[in-house]
């Protein structure tokens, strides 16, 4: 009876992740045509790995309105402002004042600075593709917002880039059913949708996009996801212990039912290659399969940077669950160098 039990659950599992890929390949045909003068803004501490890169990629968007570029510059970094502006874009001081995170104050600053009617926000560290103004801004004649998320591009195979990457898959995991929440580096929205409530409200922030969502879903709307502009997020980690402590504490405090729903995700992943070599089935294997051929789903327009964290994806199960249990109470975090407690 127990056994039949235990081989009932790599069944369900295979059938909620059949589910899943199923439900996400629905992400990837948002076709909206809107168009309007654009404004993206993007806040910059400190010199990410392949700077002027990310920035060409913006520059080099292939949109049919007239789009500006804004980097946000705080003034403790002339060097940096200096730099960015030989890259032909233009460059912001951060000046708003407010009791929030550095990330917002640079995008509230840069929205002050800023006129079109779209207002897109983008992360430093991103390399976007070609298409993904236009996906972005194109959607928001039937959605209040509109947002994707990034792949991870290790510069360097090294395990705590491997162990990122397959860690950062796991952010697509609660928009399987069409986009549930906003990711920062990739946000669009009309220009009136900043008003008085929204200012106030980010004002006194910590998380850009944690805030953002709330309000979104608290005005009964709906966010478009669109999966067919997924940029790559750059990076060569020096210090993941400290990186993903930031992740899961913000995790933990905006979001507290995913993390719980994600202590029994991953207990449940953990148990199958325990139960596989207990009684050496390879059913039980199953799930793990099929969760990196989901990932090799959600990436499949990506080409080579597909494989390394679809392949890992499991890893960052196992590890972000282990993360979830050691910093389940921790609310202090590094980011950028600065301090938060929150």
């Amino acid at each position: 009876m127990l056994l039949q039990f235990l081989l009932v659950l790599p069944a369900l599992a295979d059938l909620v992740l059949l589910l899943q890929i199923w439900r996400e390949n629905s992400i990837f045909k948002f076709d909206g045509k809107f168009c309007a003068p654009a404004s993206i803004i993007v806040p910059v501490r400190g010199l990410d790995p392949e700077l002027e890169r990310n920035v060409e990629s913006l520059r080099n968007q292939d949109f049919p309105c007239p789009f500006e570029i804004i980097y946000v510059v705080d003034p403790d970094q002339p060097w940096l402002a200096e730099r960015l502006r030989r890259l032909g874009v233009k460059v912001v001081i951060t000046s708003f004042t407010c009791s929030c995170s550095g990330k917002i104050r640079a995008q509230l600053s840069g929205l002050r600075e800023s006129a079109n009617e779209v207002v897109v926000f983008a992360d430093s560290d991103t390399l976007y593709p070609r298409n993904w103004l236009r996906e972005m801004v194109g959607n928001l004649d039937r959605h209040m917002a509109v947002t994707t998320f990034s792949w991870p591009a290790p510069l360097k195979i090294t395990w705590r880039n491997l162990i990122r990457a397959g860690f950062w898959t796991l952010g697509f995991e609660s928009q399987a059913s069409g986009g549930t929440f906003l990711w920062g580096g990739s946000m669009a929205f009309r220009r009136d949708f900043f008003d008085s409530e929204v200012l106030e409200e980010l004002s006194r922030e910590w998380c850009d996009d944690c805030t953002l969502t709330r309000i979104v879903k608290k005005r009964g709307v709906s966010i478009a996801f669109d999966g067919k502009a997924i940029p790559l997020n750059i990076y060569d980690e020096r210090d993941l212990w400290k990186w993903s402590t930031r992740q899961v504490v913000t995790i933990i405090k905006y979001s507290s039912r995913g993390a719980k729903a994600f202590l029994v995700i991953g207990a449940l992943m953990l148990a199958f290659p325990i139960l596989f070599l207990v009684f050496l089935n390879p059913f039980y294997l199953s799930p793990l399969l099929l969760w990196i051929l989901k990932n090799f789903s959600r990436s499949r327009n990506l080409g080579k940077y597909s494989y390394t964290p679809s392949v890992m994806s499991i890893l960052g199960v196992y590890y972000g669950w282990i993360k979830l249990i050691l910093d389940y109470r921790k609310r202090t975090v590094v980011w950028r160098d600065r301090v938060y407690n929150l």
